[in-house]
């Protein structure tokens, strides 16, 4: 019996002995393995979200770059519409109606003999002594606006009388002596007009949409 109890004695201290050496290690390097291992976990984890984070951040300047430069175009493509309706409207209104009034106001015997009567009184009061000639549209009797001419203003002129030319309205003054002409036709005072008004039309027209 008590060789019974040694021999158990001696297992216990056996199976103690092997725990000491064995177990008791393998038990405490797997806690360090297992610490190592949280801590590469968060370390894993804290460059993970630095990733994510900078993705997101990259994502996120390029989708900006892209609304800019979306917005860019869209920005000059509404310039550009603009001032293609602008160039269209001028077309078809601005410089039609415009070249209607002048038109009108400088065809005709009664608007050409006050052309020819102011021209001719402005050249003299100026102390202009060359000699004159002034052509009216041919599409206008030189007969009808001579009547209607003051003598002394038609004595003025070279010929005693208005020329025709192939102008479409208003007049033309040569002075011979000086090789000088005075433009003063419907397309030349158009133009000029238009120099001027052109700016108030369009801030007129187009000031809801500029």
């Amino acid at each position: 019996m008590k060789e019974l109890e040694q021999g158990k004695d001696k297992v216990k201290k056996i199976c103690e002995m092997l725990k000491q050496e064995t177990i008791d290690p393998a038990k405490k390097e797997a806690e360090v393995i297992v610490a190592v291992a949280r801590v590469q976990a968060e370390e894993i984890l804290l460059l993970a979200e630095k990733e994510a984070d900078a993705i997101r951040a990259h994502a996120k300047l390029a989708i900006e770059k892209e609304q800019a430069a979306c917005n860019a175009s869209l920005r000059q493509a509404s310039r550009q519409t603009i001032d293609m309706l602008r160039q269209k409207i001028e077309e078809k209104l601005f410089n039609p109606a415009l070249s209607r009034l002048v038109r009108e106001s400088m065809h005709g015997p009664k608007a050409l003999s006050a052309l020819v009567t102011a021209v001719v009184k402005a050249l003299d009061k100026e102390g202009t002594s060359a000699n004159l000639s002034v052509y009216i549209p041919a599409s206008i009797p030189a007969q009808e606006v001579n009547q209607l001419v003051a003598q002394e203003i038609l004595n003025r002129l070279e010929e005693k009388s208005v020329l025709l030319s192939s102008i479409g309205g208003g007049i033309e003054v040569k002075l011979k002596n000086q090789d000088l002409t005075l433009d003063i036709t419907d397309k030349s005072i158009k133009e000029l007009m238009a120099q001027y008004i052109q700016k108030d039309f369009r801030e007129l027209f187009f000031e809801e949409i500029s």
